[in-house]
């Protein structure tokens, strides 16, 4: 398994010579001008592998190794200039030789040489456990003319005319200031960062379920004491006695010992203050919601007071916030499943018949036939249809009826429940992010919260502080779930209407059994009417979707989120799924990484849209537009890969490990106004 690290010393005239550094990290000998010696080190087992890149602004000779140091070297007059500044760091076992070395280049490129530095890179893997890289950068930047610049500059102080002031003596005042930002301790940090950042890039490009980070344990939000690392000799010596049976005696490893112990206690004592707080404020939990429950329904409509009663006896038991949405949820179910098919069908059966007997009067025989009908027979076949529809609308018409009047008292009920869920748990968490506090997609988890509070289940109760990150997964998995559903149904209807298709093509052309070809012509085009009704919902979806995405990807420009809302439903929803799973280890990715994860699903879907365009050769479904062939595997359309790549070049790759709530003013005005007609109107977002 990987670890992180990345130091960073300078290289001083004082004490060393840069030459002899280079010349050890490539393993090349170098002449050393200022010593007048060649420098040489034993040749070893792996040779490195070394490279220079320079700005491009930069002179020729820098790519020549021996000429660049003992350039600087020359430059540098000062007895205890600095020469050079090294960063070290481990590369990543889990990536291969091919991998790492891009992830150095990359890293090295972006960071300093595109900041105006000459980069002397040597990887060194002569311990298969620890291949690492020597960067070896200049200090003092290029002129555009490639000339040397200076590392220090006089900043003159100015008085309000603009004229430089002046001591008493005449001399200009002025203070020193650095050239450049390379010294600066920010700039150590923003580099140690990116490192991370591009590691855990590195590992998410070629599929490895790893992940790392700069911050300290304090940093990421983790109760933990850090292990001291052993030097290299220590070290070794610690895995030969581990290889003997042995236990070694060194002072270090010996803390080591104990850190992990203190660790493991540090679990143990957390797991027993969680059980405390639980058991401490569960009278409180059962005390606000009794009284939240008492001053809602006392203050409830005759309506809604009529609608809890009529539950009540229908249900046969305590009419509760879960019971209910489980009804609600059955009652949905029926609707899109029966209500929904049933409506659609005799909606597309009434228009058929109107278009037949249509037909008939204009004496269109080709649009009978195929419609299931004949000119010569036509009344004997049209009657008795239209009164089996007529029947049929009857008793569909009854039956909606008498499921909307359930459906209205039932939300009604679960408004009324909602409501007392969000303000039992708003005063129990009066911390948590105003976008949370009145958002239905996190009812269900707010409801289960509550209920492991009551009950005390230990295993089921989070930190205060964590509550946020709980709800915003839980927010995210309850769209994810919208769109997966509504994804995986337009993808069945769309297969089950090119069945059909198929079917009615071939019993037309044998031009018989007419009354199957009129009950396939009904299901044709019931299946297509849904299609446009799932798609209506796709749409709706689409933009919860984008809103969410705005919501937790606020910072970035403009443009990138422009671009961002012309993705199709399917890379939203893999740009949310990623960010999940990433949220759920403790980080917060970058829109980057998640692009990248959505864009390797969208190839995947690219690939099995081929292999069932290869496969697929009925006339019917040749007669299909590249949209309604697309919508198998493409719901909302399709995003090409330059589309997403030029996403991910635009998008930032800032990662932090833990979610601060930075949410814009506007944002939270927004969700407190919806928090104000949710408690005035008792709406939901059902």
């Amino acid at each position: 398994m990987s670890y992180y690290m990345l130091r960073a010393n300078v290289i001083s005239k004082k004490t060393q010579s840069v030459v002899a550094s280079a010349s050890y990290r490539s393993g090349m000998s170098l002449y050393s001008e200022r010593d007048q010696e060649i420098k040489n080190f034993r040749t070893r087992g792996v040779a490195p592998v070394s490279f220079i890149l320079s700005p491009d602004h930069a002179p020729k000779w820098t790519h020549d190794r021996e000429k660049l140091w003992n350039e600087v070297e020359k430059k540098e007059k000062a007895w205890n200039a600095q020469l050079a500044r090294e960063i070290l760091i481990a590369l990543p076992l889990e990536l291969d030789h091919d991998q790492q070395n891009k992830l150095v280049k990359t890293f090295v490129q972006t960071n300093f040489v595109d900041e105006g530095m000459v980069a002397d890179v040597a990887i060194h893997r002569d311990k298969e456990h620890n291949p690492h890289a020597h960067v070896l950068l200049t200090v003092r930047p290029f002129n555009k003319d490639g000339s040397w610049g200076e590392k220090k500059r006089r900043a003159y102080e100015r008085d309000e005319n603009g004229e430089i002031k002046r001591t008493e003596y005449g001399k200009k005042i002025f203070q020193t200031v650095n050239s450049t930002d390379w010294n600066h301790r920010e700039t150590l940090v923003k580099w140690r960062l990116a490192y991370a950042d591009m590691m855990n890039d590195a590992f998410l490009e070629n599929d490895i379920q790893q992940k790392v980070s700069a911050l300290s344990f304090e940093d990421q939000g983790l109760e933990k004491i850090a292990e001291v690392r052993l030097e290299r000799n220590e070290y070794q010596f610690v895995k030969r006695l581990e290889a003997q049976g042995k236990e070694a005696t060194t002072f270090y490893h010996q803390l080591n010992q104990q850190i992990r112990k203190t660790n493991e206690q540090i679990t143990k004592l957390n797991s027993k203050i969680i059980s405390l707080a639980a058991h401490q404020s569960t009278p409180s939990v059962e005390k606000i919601l009794h009284e939240e429950t008492s001053l809602v329904m006392s203050q409830l409509e005759p309506e809604y007071q009529k609608s809890i009663q009529f539950l009540q006896g229908r249900l046969k038991q305590e009419v509760t916030f879960g019971n209910v949405r489980q009804h609600l949820d059955g009652l949905y179910r029926w609707r899109e499943r029966t209500a929904e098919p049933n409506e659609a069908k005799m909606t597309v059966t009434h228009s058929l018949l109107d278009a037949a007997n249509k037909a008939y009067h204009g004496q269109n025989k080709e649009f009978l036939q195929l419609q299931g009908f004949s000119m010569n027979n036509f009344y004997e076949q049209f009657i008795p249809r239209l009164e089996t529809y007529e029947e049929a609308e009857h008793e569909r018409e009854k039956s909606t009826k008498t499921q909307d009047m359930l459906i209205e008292h039932t939300e009604r009920v679960y408004n009324v429940f909602s409501l007392v869920t969000h303000r039992t748990f708003n005063q129990i968490y009066p911390d948590i992010p105003e976008k949370f506090k009145w958002n239905d997609r996190v009812l269900l988890i707010k409801n289960e919260l509550l209920g492991a509070l009551k009950e005390n289940k230990i295993d089921q109760l989070i930190h205060p502080e964590e509550v946020s990150d709980v709800l915003s997964i839980a927010e995210i998995y309850k769209l994810l779930e919208k769109s997966d559903s509504i994804s995986n149904t337009i993808r069945i209807q769309s297969l089950t209407r090119n069945k059909l298709g198929i079917e009615k093509d071939a019993l037309i052309k044998n031009r018989r059994e007419l009354d199957k070809i009129y009950h396939l012509s009904i299901k044709l085009n019931t299946m297509q009417q849904l299609l446009v009704q799932s798609s209506r919902k796709a749409e709706l979806v689409n933009k919860q979707l984008e809103g969410l995405l705005h919501k937790l990807f606020y910072d970035e420009k403009d443009s990138v989120l422009t671009r961002l809302d012309s993705m199709p439903l399917q890379v939203k929803a893999d740009i949310l799924r990623f960010y999940k799973d990433e949220l759920k280890k403790g980080y917060v990715p970058s829109l980057r990484t998640c692009v990248r994860f959505a864009k390797d699903h969208e190839a995947k879907r690219n690939i099995q849209q081929q292999v069932y365009e290869k496969n697929e050769s009925s006339p019917f479904f040749k007669r299909l537009s590249t949209t309604q062939k697309d919508i198998t595997h493409f719901i909302g359309g399709r995003a090409s890969g330059e589309l997403l790549e030029q996403l991910i070049h635009q998008s930032s790759s800032t990662q932090s490990s833990k979610q601060v709530d930075q949410t814009p003013l506007k944002m939270r005005r927004k969700t407190k106004d919806q928090r104000i007609r949710q408690q005035l109107d008792l709406e939901v977002d059902l």
